[in-house]
């Protein structure tokens, strides 16, 4: 035999109603003791929840077309909460299949003996940690059980293969908060959580959801701070946590929250008490679970309203029962004194009495008027529908279980209920509601659902965004609804969120979206460098051509590309050269162009004018080489501006150094005649110096200019010509693929030339004024190495900076300046005589021969007329051919014209005599094949 007790208060422990099967139910009626088994009354999530179940076997026991002829009744108990409570309280259920006969006290007296009622289901629990006890209890029993609020995804493991609910698991719960966080970019929180199944199991999903983000984005979520509550836990260990808690980073302002109801009021107290901790622009952003939801006792019935301000809650959708309402308020405390009721009628709900006495403040014993007053109850526990879904999905599927017919003339057999059987038509079964809506549970065994998401914040007064300032604590604050998250079929959730209805913690209206994150996001073109916790980085910057892939990785673009401006991809850059339009260009191709003219315009004069005793003594051979040498230089500025082809790679490869070549080598030709012939003047009785006739000097030029060619070629094998694609910032620029050192490889060779033309300069600088064209050659070799000196610094200092068009200008006006020195300094002396002097040009008549006899100035002629006379040479007039040196001298300094008096060689001069030449006469010989002469000094030659 077996005896409910009741505790020190004589608290009922449950309610019953007669019927031919038999459900049974578990609610909160009391909220947690503490110490005592039961504490309060609660009437949102025990009273309303109870009389629920009662409102539902109302509807069924009414309705003729399910289970007719038989009467659902129902055994209810007060679970207070209290997990061990309630699984000593639910030994009721399963007391009939343990033993034929047992008592109940009813009224807290005497045992009475009881019927055995046969308990065919459970309705309940409420919290998860109850249903994990009890469900462990009626699985021994086959006993199926459907939950109407026990989220805790501990429960969907096929350890609780007897276990149903109608609401959905706490994994969608956290996926929903995830899935907020995210829109919301709170990045870095911290946790709390109760003990328990409900705290512990859904902070678990919670933490596994954002370790593997399965929401509308995959921004990561880190946990700052977590910490879970003890199994009572006070408001002081509360306030000691959250102290720990403040000292943390404080770009953490989130607090996620798996918390029971008490726990929840127990941290708003802790929260008002430590409010000195945080600044007023920093208040805590609570994110709590359904077990808050819209739950008015949590706030303490407005004591802590300022401290919740601004927390958002989630709660499942549901509709309040149809007819619930008129049904619940019309209920009314029972008095067996007035009504004369038996006790049956009192065990219906032996604890309205004591919620009639909670609710208005006055005592049924006491006083008689406190039965006039009258319950108008518009707010609602949420989770009233799913009580009535439960208690209707029992009903169908013992309807089905019993092959019951729908007409009330064939009554139901009633047979033993197979709790296997039963649950099996549970869980595979469609069961249509009474509001028209149809519950299926999943293979978790429970059906899917919504939740909506609350603001708790103040009233905004009508039509303005000025917060209500009323002085009632009850209008002033509320749950205002801001969205609401819908599961997919993919394990994705729908999230419709107004962010900007939302009111932040805080005295003022701040609905702009709090910070929560430990570091900065990174700018454009950075990525993160993970530290300790995936949340904190350090942002460091990509290179320039490189792209953002993930938030951790950066990748290079291929040669040729260049990322776009929000560094995700990379798009392939312009082939880029020197626009011909550009003044880059222009000035080149102008100064080319004009050099080109005059280069020809000086060649077509020198043809023209070639028999001119100017053009002659000039040394017409090494002239035409030298300006054909400086016609390529300047034509070279065409193929390095064109856009890069094989042949213009090519031509540039043999051109440059061509032009060069054959202008220096004939200035190096002219240069070394000159000195070989001035050397040999000194030296008395000498032989004419070889190789200084045209045909010769022409070899001379042509040998050193073959050099070059053969280099040229040369480098052309070892270091073939392409064009090249060379990427910089932001474009590509063609080039041929001449290498810098390359370059200036070929270059080398001719520095070598135009050196050994500055030593001969330098060398020839005495000569006698008037072969002062040895001058100009000085000058044009002194300018030209000045030039390539100042050239190379920019040309390399461009080249490694990418500036392409500095580097290509520089080059081409170097060029063409050195062509242009050579033109200017070397023919621009006899141009000037052939068009502005061209008296100073005339070729006079004379009789040349073999030797010198007499020299005059022309100024010791009378009226300058050139008169020619005729002296013969002997032996005794030779030796006075040693003194005419002197007069070579004197002839040297006077810059007027020079008439040479020659005659015929006197037959009594031997043959060995004619052979020895004195000084005078092989300067004689010489000189009208020397380019040094002064324009005005006039010989006549030899034909």
């Amino acid at each position: 035999m077996t005896v409910n007790r009741v505790n020190s208060v004589q608290t009922p422990r449950s309610a019953r109603l007669p019927g031919n099967l038999t459900l049974g139910g578990l609610f909160p009626v009391h909220d947690y003791g503490g110490r005592e088994p039961c504490g309060d009354i609660s009437e949102f999530r025990g009273i309303q929840r109870l009389e629920a179940m009662l409102f539902a076997l109302q509807q069924i026991n009414q309705n003729h077309t399910v289970l007719p002829n038989i009467t659902l009744g129902a055994i209810l108990l007060d679970t207070c909460s209290n997990d061990n409570y309630a699984l000593e309280s639910s030994l009721e259920f399963v007391r009939s299949r343990l033993t034929s006969t047992s008592y109940s006290c009813r009224d807290g007296t005497i045992p009475q003996p009881i019927h055995n009622e046969n308990v065919v289901g459970v309705v309940g629990a409420s919290l998860s940690s109850v249903s994990v006890y009890v469900a462990n209890l009626l699985r021994l029993f086959q006993l199926p059980q459907i939950s109407y609020a026990s989220t805790a995804p501990k429960l969907s493991e096929p350890s609780f293969d007897y276990f149903a609910r109608t609401v959905p698991s706490d994994s969608n719960q956290a996926r929903a908060i995830v899935d907020i966080l995210q829109r919301l970019n709170f990045t870095y929180v911290n946790a709390i959580y109760s003990h328990g199944d409900y705290g512990e199991g859904g902070f678990r999903e919670f933490k596994r959801l954002i370790k593997d983000p399965v929401g509308t984005s995959n921004m990561s979520i880190c946990i700052s701070d977590e910490s879970r509550l003890s199994r009572d836990a006070s408001v002081q260990e509360i306030e000691n946590l959250l102290q720990t808690m403040v000292v943390r980073p404080k770009s953490v302002r989130v607090y996620v929250l798996f918390l029971t109801k008490e726990d929840a009021r127990k941290l708003l107290q802790a929260v008002k008490k430590q409010i000195h901790l945080y600044d007023e622009q920093r208040r805590p952003v609570l994110i709590a679970s359904d077990a808050w939801g819209k739950e008015s006792s949590v706030v303490i019935n407005g004591e802590t309203d300022d401290i919740a301000a601004g927390t958002l809650t989630i709660e499942l959708i549901s509709k309040e029962p149809s007819q619930f309402d008129h049904y619940f308020n019309s209920l009314k405390p029972t008095n067996p004194i007035i009504t004369n009721l038996s006790n049956s009628a009192l065990s219906r709900n032996p604890w309205f009495n004591e919620f009639w006495e909670h609710r208005f403040g006055c005592s049924l014993k006491l006083n008689e008027t406190c039965y006039e007053q009258k319950l108008n109850e518009t707010n609602w526990d949420s989770k009233l529908q799913f009580i009535v879904d439960a208690v209707h999905v029992f009903a169908h599927a013992l309807h089905r279980y019993l092959n019951c017919s729908n007409q009330t003339s064939t009554p139901c057999k009633i047979t033993d209920i197979n709790g296997t059987k039963l649950f099996d038509i549970i869980l595979n079964g469609k069961f249509d509601m009474p509001d028209g809506r149809q519950i299926q549970f999943n293979d978790k065994r429970f059906v899917t659902g919504h939740y909506r998401i609350y603001n708790f914040r103040r009233r905004l007064l009508s039509n303005s965004n000025i917060l209500s300032s009323s002085s009632s604590s009850s209008s002033l604050y509320d749950y205002i609804s801001v969205g609401e998250w819908k599961s997919g079929l993919d394990k994705h959730g729908v999230l419709d969120i107004n962010i900007s209805s939302i009111i932040w913690p805080g005295n003022q209206l701040i609905t702009h979206v709090p910070i929560s994150r430990c570091s900065e996001p990174c700018k454009l073109g950075q990525i993160r460098q993970i530290q300790a916790d995936r949340c904190c980085w350090v942002c460091t910057s990509c290179s320039d051509n490189s792209i953002v892939t993930s938030d951790e990785k950066c990748v290079q673009c291929l040669t040729g590309y260049w990322p776009s401006e929000n560094r995700t991809q990379c798009y392939k850059l312009k082939e880029t050269y020197i626009e011909l339009l550009s003044p880059q260009a222009l000035i080149p191709i102008c100064i080319s162009l004009l050099g080109n003219i005059c280069t020809l315009f000086v060649v077509i004069l020198f043809y023209r004018k070639r028999q001119t005793p100017v053009v002659k003594a000039s040394g017409k051979e090494l002239c035409f080489i030298m300006l054909c040498g400086i016609h390529l230089s300047y034509l070279m500025t065409f193929p390095i501006i064109l856009r890069p082809h094989l042949i213009t790679c090519v031509l540039q490869r043999i051109g440059i150094g061509l032009g060069f070549a054959m202008m220096y080598s004939a200035l190096l030709t002219k240069t070394n005649r000159i000195a070989r012939i001035f050397e040999s003047t000194k030296k008395q009785g000498t032989l004419r110096p070889p190789y200084i006739s045209p045909k010769s000097q022409v070899f001379i030029c042509t040998c050193l200019i073959i050099i070059q060619l053969l280099l040229s070629l040369l480098w052309l094998g070892y270091e073939q010509p392409n064009v090249n694609l060379i990427p910089y910032e932001r474009l590509v620029i063609v080039k041929c693929n001449m290498n810098k050192h390359s370059f200036l490889f070929s270059l080398i060779y001719n520095a070598f030339l135009i050196s050994i033309c500055t030593v001969y300069a330098v060398r020839t600088r005495k000569v006698p004024e008037n072969f002062n064209e040895t001058k100009f050659i000085g000058f044009t070799c002194y300018t030209t190495c000045i030039i390539w000196l100042a050239f190379l610094p920019i040309y390399y200092t461009a080249y490694d900076n990418g500036r392409y068009q500095v580097h290509i200008t520089t080059l081409c006006i170097t060029i063409s300046l050195s062509a242009t020195v050579a033109l200017v300094c070397l023919f621009s002396p006899k141009v000037y005589i052939i068009l502005i002097h061209p008296e100073k040009n005339m070729r006079l008549t004379k009789q040349l021969k073999p030797t010198v006899n007499s020299l005059k100035f022309a100024s010791q002629i009378p009226n300058n007329e050139y008169m020619t006379t005729t002296t013969t040479t002997t032996e005794s007039t030779a030796n006075n051919n040693i003194d005419n040196i002197h007069h070579l001298s004197q002839i040297a300094m006077a810059k007027i014209p020079l008439i040479i008096q020659i005659d015929t060689v006197s037959n009594n001069t031997s043959n060995d005599e004619n052979q020895k030449l004195t000084p005078e006469i092989k300067l004689q010989q010489d000189y009208e094949d020397v380019d040094s002469l002064n324009s005005s000094t006039l010989f006549d030659e030899k034909s």
